[in-house]
């Protein structure tokens, strides 16, 4: 949920946290161990804690450290004041602060540890957060995760993460972490500071460049976008859950981020010797002109004085300011546009669905290649058939009979007027006579070979 917050100076600071389950928490039924929140009240403020992956109830521990921190801002808001609203620079009391914050860590711990009937360890978590002032900004951290500060306009990481000898190892609030000074603290000037960034350590791989761990442009797209009041919740979540985080192996822990910006103009910081009476506008055009070096610009070289100890120190401030003054000439309002990140989002899906549109495309060639193929065979087939069927076939002669010629073949065998079956025509035999002539028997055998046998015409004796 979207923050937001006026303070006596009219500054307005907005801001929202996320925090996604990661992809190997998803498949093995983890909960998600990162908790993370911003506060705007009663000042601007923001934390994130990411329980140790092998304690099985370090989500307990995380969420149970971030609402502690939400209680003790409201208790110690009258401390806060003197170190975060004054102009003085209070170190030994940001530390007694940060003392506090961790032995409270500590308690919320012992706390779970004795509801649930387990080992303080099992609630193991680590901690950064961030609480901006008038005119300091406070830095805690103990363990891995990252604190990103915007100032002039270029993002910064604070501390570098604590890690162990492993990539996986780092360290967690311990008792007695707080006497020991187990945990990295910095007060920071707030003037030239817009906005604030925490991350845990699961989207570290694809947001900051490890060997340095410098933030990448991710962030002064998010915060710019913040500051502008053009991103919105939903955005920070789509930004999470993008397909580029499940594809990388390193993309399997939870991912947590926290934004916190100011709202309005990017804050500037004005040369320290700059006169009142000469206003800044002609000055930056001066020296914008100048940057345009040209034959009719160039001056004969002047002899280079060494220049003083403080004045070398100053340099670098000095030549930051400038440039930090050279963007904000004007006070002319600005359209607001689409975001940055937007367009690289919406550019990489339009560059995948013109992928997918050509692998779909080729499919369809192939298929079409495949198919006039089978049409063509099937033409050929059709053409084998009908060739065969006009073909006669040879006359094959039946086994065991001698091949007769088709002329012979034609004669012996006579030919039968349609609609008449074959009848075995039946020859006159000779009568038989009954007093046993010659012709009796001959006749009954040649009757008896020809298969017509009839009793009349079987011989009977006397």
């Amino acid at each position: 949920m979207m923050t937001t917050q006026d303070n006596a100076k009219n500054t307005r600071w907005t801001g929202f946290a996320a925090s996604i389950p990661g992809g190997g928490h998803i498949r093995h039924g983890i909960p998600c161990q990162d908790a993370s929140a911003v506060m705007t009240s009663p000042r601007p403020a923001v934390i994130v804690c990411d329980g140790r992956g092998s304690a099985k109830l370090s989500h307990f521990g995380a969420q149970g450290a971030v609402d502690a921190f939400r209680f003790q801002m409201s208790i110690l808001e009258p401390f806060l004041v003197g170190i975060l609203d004054d102009e003085e620079e209070k170190q030994e009391q940001w530390i007694k602060f940060c003392r506090i914050i961790y032995r409270t860590l500590m308690q919320v711990k012992y706390d779970l540890a004795e509801k649930h009937n387990e080992e303080e360890k099992e609630f193991d978590c680590t901690v950064a957060f961030a609480i901006a002032g008038k005119k300091h900004i406070g830095c805690f951290q103990v363990g891995d995760g990252s604190i990103v500060l915007r100032q002039n306009g270029v993002c910064k990481t604070v501390f570098l993460p604590e890690k162990g000898e492993f990539a996986n190892q780092t360290h967690f609030l311990r008792p007695g972490g707080e006497e020991q000074m187990k945990f990295q603290y910095a007060l920071l000037d707030a003037g030239v500071n817009s906005g604030i960034a925490i991350t845990s350590d699961g989207p570290e791989h694809l947001m900051f460049r490890l060997a340095d761990m410098t933030p990448g442009k991710i962030f002064d797209m998010f915060l710019e976008d913040l500051r502008k009041e053009e991103l919105c919740k939903q955005d920070l979540m789509d930004y999470l859950t993008r397909r580029e985080w499940a594809d990388d192996p390193r993309g399997s822990d939870d991912r947590s981020l926290a934004l916190l910006a100011r709202v309005g103009t990017e804050p500037a910081v004005l040369p320290e010797k700059a006169d009142p009476g000469i206003e800044a506008e002609p000055a930056v055009e001066a020296a914008a002109e100048n940057l345009e070096i040209g034959p009719e610009n160039e001056a004969a070289p002047e002899k280079i004085e060494p220049a003083s100890e403080a004045e070398t120190e100053s340099a670098p401030d000095i030549q930051e300011d400038v440039l930090a003054e050279i963007p904000a000439k004007t006070d002319i309002p600005k359209k607001k546009g689409i975001p940055c990140w937007t367009l690289a989002i919406v550019s990489g899906l339009a560059i995948g669905l013109l992928a997918e549109t050509t692998c779909l495309l080729k499919q369809r060639q192939t298929i079409s290649q495949q198919h006039a193929e089978i049409l063509c065979l099937r033409q050929r087939l059709a053409q084998k058939k009908q060739t065969e069927q006009v073909l006669p076939e040879p006359a094959r002669p039946q086994p065991g009979r001698p091949a007769v010629p088709a002329a012979e073949e034609k004669k012996t065998e006579p030919a039968l007027s349609p609609g008449k079956s074959a009848v075995p025509v039946r020859k006159k035999e000779p009568a038989v006579s009954l007093g046993g002539g010659k012709n009796s028997v001959p006749a009954a055998r040649e009757k008896m070979e020809n298969g017509n046998i009839h009793k009349e015409d079987i011989p009977h004796e006397k």
